[in-house]
C-alpha cells in the first residue's frame, strides 16, 4: 500500500515537473505578451520575466509612437500614442531593476526630445528629456545610449556663437562681440 501511494507521488511530481518544464520552454520565446501555461504563473515568478514583459511591450509602444506621423487630425492620433507609450514606459521606469528602468528613462527622454512646445507654466519637453536622459545614467552607469542622448542633448541646449550684426548698445563701433557691456559705460537709472 506505501509503494502504491508513493508511487503515485512521484508520478504526479513527475507531471508538475514536466508541466513546468513546458512552461519554462514557453517563456523562452516570449515576445510582449506572457504565454498560455499549464501551471499558471509558477514558471513567470520562477524566472523572473514579468518585468522583461513588460519592458518589452513598452519598447514596442514607444517604437509605435515614433513612427506615427503628425498626421490630418492636428495631431491628436500622435499625441494619444505618445501620451500611452509614455504611460507605460514611465510604469517600467518606476518598478523595474536599474538597467531596465533606466532603458526605460532612456526611451522617456527620446520621446521628451521630440516633443512638440510646452505651454506656460509646463515644464519645456527639452528640460524633461535632460532629467530622463540623466536618471537613465545615473540608475545604469553602463547605459552608453543614456550617457549619449545625455551628452547631444546638452550640447544641443548650450549657448553659442555671437550674435552678428550692428547693435546700438555696443559702443562706438556698433559690432557684435563676445562679452558683455562692450560699450562705454552708462549712467543707470
Amino acid at each position: 500500500m506505501t509503494r502504491a501511494v508513493a508511487a503515485v507521488a512521484v508520478l504526479a511530481i513527475a507531471v508538475v515537473l514536466c508541466a513546468l518544464a513546458i512552461d519554462v520552454g514557453r517563456w523562452r520565446h516570449v515576445g510582449t505578451q506572457p504565454p498560455a501555461t499549464l501551471l499558471g504563473g509558477t514558471a513567470e515568478r520562477l524566472l523572473a520575466t514579468h518585468d522583461d514583459v513588460a519592458l518589452r511591450s513598452a519598447i514596442q509602444t514607444f517604437v509605435a509612437a515614433e513612427r506615427t506621423p503628425y498626421g490630418f487630425d492636428n495631431g491628436q492620433q500622435q499625441t494619444r500614442v505618445r501620451a500611452a507609450a509614455e504611460a507605460r514606459l514611465a510604469t517600467v521606469a518606476s518598478g523595474a531593476t536599474a538597467a531596465e528602468a533606466s532603458q526605460a528613462d532612456d526611451l522617456l527622454g527620446v520621446l521628451a526630445w521630440g516633443g512638440t512646445q510646452a505651454p506656460a507654466g509646463v515644464l519645456d519637453p527639452a528640460d524633461r528629456a535632460v532629467q530622463s536622459f540623466a536618471q537613465a545614467a545615473r540608475l545604469d552607469p553602463g547605459n552608453s545610449d543614456a550617457a549619449f542622448n545625455l551628452e547631444l542633448a546638452l550640447r544641443a541646449l548650450a549657448p553659442h556663437g555671437v550674435r552678428q550684426g550692428t547693435n546700438p548698445n555696443a559702443g562706438t563701433h556698433g559690432a557684435g562681440t563676445k562679452g558683455a557691456g562692450a560699450g562705454t559705460a552708462g549712467e543707470g537709472y
